[in-house]
């Protein structure tokens, strides 16, 4: 099948341009080992619903790579996670040890575009501090076990205690240690193996919602967009805006178990039901959610404690994991147009903030370097700091600005954002 060139760039995550050249439904399937040869007879215009159901786009070019899921180093939940869509933000960041990726692509389709010479920089410097690459950059083990044990606890707590206080408990371990594990394991840090990965995001959610929830809205539609319209997270930022700052004061006490319900138990309708997760189609049979939200459904309703430990959870929980988790985000919005690259598009809409600290180290479930995190997804947390440095030596290489700013700064700027809805300058 030869996948070539769309006409258009894509317009929006998900959805291809009305017109895209795609592949004719062949027999002669090709593999990294048959390169394609690109002629007139193999194109013709197809409707965009079809395209969807096959085609990767990256950088605004479709590829099929059905034939290549299975061989596949990072197991094919990630590589079938940018399935008809645009996944070029989860082609460039989740490849950061060497150029083998832009090889096979070239195997599949057309070249694909000559790299970021800033983002290319920064990788340089981060291969020389890591020879080893992932072998080395993944999650100590040490980590790894404190963090089992901490879900453990949480699910005893909340599934066979079940008093008020053991679920507020409970909520307090998962933002601290589910919300780490979950967010860890959908980014492939865990683990090299597949399955502990998956395990780790199941298993990190589970008292909240349907870990798959969690994949579409963080893995596919933030960290591919962070900050703009197609930014699942920050769907709600704007309509907040229209709202009077006396209303948004009088209810902030209600957005964490709002938030936790976004987040959690919106997931079954949406993935089950609208099978959309933020304007993200939704494929059933990726992560097997076809199978995990019934369990989850089934489990919560026959073990789950009363509405008022879920609450209780929710608040707890809440309270620490939306301020902690925007901090970072929802104090700055860049136009895109002004950020050509994607690499500096990134730095540009997040900051680091208490980047010395340990303790804002784990009340933020490790994501006091956003900025790095959003340039390499994959590496473990406690790699950051160590980048950073790298990070922020290139970005004066190249005039970026890169922030880095106290904990108080963010928190406050976050408060004013909220507040009037209008970002304050942080630098």
């Amino acid at each position: 099948m030869a996948a070539v060139d769309s006409r258009d760039q894509l317009k929006d995550v998900g959805t291809p341009s009305t017109v895209t050249e795609c592949d004719s439904e062949s027999d002669s399937d090709s593999s990294p080992d048959s390169p394609i040869e690109e002629k007139a007879s193999d194109l013709f215009v197809v409707p965009e619903s079809e395209c969807e159901r096959h085609l990767w786009y990256i950088h605004g070019r479709g590829y099929d790579l059905k034939n290549y899921v299975a061989k596949h180093p990072g197991g094919p939940r990630m590589i079938l996670s940018g399935r008809g869509r645009d996944c070029t933000a989860l082609f460039e960041s989740y490849h950061p040890w060497n150029d083998k990726h832009r090889r096979v692509l070239a195997a599949y389709g057309p070249k694909a575009p000559e790299p970021d010479p800033f983002y290319e920089d920064i990788k340089a410097e981060v291969r020389k501090a890591y020879p080893l690459g992932y072998k080395e950059t993944q999650m100590r083990w040490r980590t790894f076990c404190g963090l089992y044990v901490a879900i453990f606890l949480e699910l005893y707590l909340f599934f066979v205690v079940k008093t008020l206080w053991s679920c507020a408990i409970a909520g307090f371990l998962m933002a601290l240690f589910g919300t780490r594990m979950a967010h860890e394991g959908a980014h492939f840090q865990m683990s090299h193996k597949e399955w502990v990965n998956r395990l780790s995001l199941f298993l990190g959610y589970f008292v909240t919602g349907p870990s798959m929830n969690w994949h579409y809205r963080h893995v596919i539609s933030h960290h591919a967009h962070t900050n703009q319209s197609d930014d699942v997270d920050v769907a709600y930022i704007w309509v907040a805006d229209a709202l009077p700052r006396w209303l948004k004061v009088w209810s902030t006490p209600g957005i964490p178990i709002g938030v936790m319900l976004e987040i959690g138990l919106r997931g079954v309708w949406d993935l089950l039901i609208v099978r959309d997760v933020g304007g993200n189609r939704v494929d059933t049979t990726l992560g097997h959610i076809w199978l995990e939200v019934p369990f989850w459904c089934a489990f919560h309703y026959f073990f789950g404690p009363s509405v008022a430990c879920y609450l209780c959870m929710m608040t707890v929980a809440g309270a620490i994991f939306v301020p902690c988790s925007q901090v970072a985000h929802a104090i700055l919005y860049p136009d895109p147009s002004d950020h050509q690259s994607w690499a500096k598009m990134q730095i540009a809409d997040s900051a680091d903030f208490a980047s010395d600290s340990n303790f804002w180290y784990h009340v933020a479930f490790g994501l006091t370097t956003q900025i790095e995190h959003h340039l390499f997804p994959g590496i473990g947390h406690h790699h950051y700091h160590r980048i950073r440095l790298i990070t922020k030596e290139v970005c004066k290489k190249h005039g970026v600005h890169h922030i880095d700013i106290t904990a108080k700064k963010a928190f406050h700027a976050l408060w004013i954002r909220w507040v009037t809805g209008q970002p304050i300058s942080v630098a």
